[in-house]
């Protein structure tokens, strides 16, 4: 059996194809390149690379975020448009249990913007506590409970010096992104909850912020 994985949610797009065989995982593909919020054509080219290096997979899974609000909605209508023209079974797994932690447990903790961080506790591909925002002061001590490792997808320059957090903010944070690899060895293992047989909703844990168009705004102020 040969998975085909994408991740979007960071600044890395991340794409694998991973074969399965007695119980053993070998990666065929992998390609991690980083890209920008506004341009998911790293994903798009690593996507057309794998297929002709592999040909085609017998199923595809995609990371859910949370993350890039831009780069998650390419990454999924990607995934569902060659689930759809192949007629492949999808799987769609949060982000964060695809992060190279440690299997004995580590938190995930990214920036949600407005002033909020996301933080997940994780252990072997599980959620211990699912991702939740919280205000940066709020986040570190949150993280501060459980003397594991720290991983981000980005720099965390509030987090670690919160305004009047009252807390010493003396922790490590490790940069690292969702691998794509690590995603199709949690497909494989074929978690009902994971199969999606439509389009699966982004985790996105707060409305996505969105700038209205100038004459929108012109309008409305008018409008009062």
């Amino acid at each position: 059996m040969r998975i085909l994985a994408l991740d979007s949610s960071s600044p890395v797009a991340s794409v694998a194809v991973v074969s399965f065989q007695d119980g053993a995982a070998k990666i065929l593909f992998e390609e991690n390149t980083p890209h920008a919020r506004s341009d998911s054509s790293a994903l798009f080219h690593a996507l057309e690379a794998a297929v002709k290096a592999c040909g085609k997979p017998d199923a595809l899974c995609v990371g859910l975020g949370p993350g890039s609000y831009n780069g998650l909605r390419a990454g999924i209508a990607a995934a569902r448009g060659f689930a759809t023209a192949l007629a492949l079974p999808l799987h769609a797994i949060p982000s964060p249990l695809a992060l190279p932690g440690p299997d004995s447990g580590f938190w995930a903790v990214g920036d949600a913007r407005g002033g909020h961080y996301w933080i997940a506790r994780i252990s072997n591909g599980h959620f211990l506590e699912e991702p939740r925002l919280l205000l940066p002061g709020d986040a570190l001590a949150q993280a501060s409970t459980q003397d594991i490792p720290i991983l981000s997808a980005g720099p965390l320059g509030e987090f670690l010096n919160p305004v009047d957090s009252g807390l010493q903010a003396s922790m490590e944070v490790t940069i690292a992104t969702p691998r794509a690899h690590r995603l199709a060895i949690l497909a494989e293992k074929k978690d009902p909850s994971y199969l999606v047989p439509l389009t699966p909703e982004p985790l996105y844990l707060k409305p996505p912020h969105i700038t209205a168009p100038k004459e929108a705004l012109i309008k409305s102020h008018e409008g009062r």
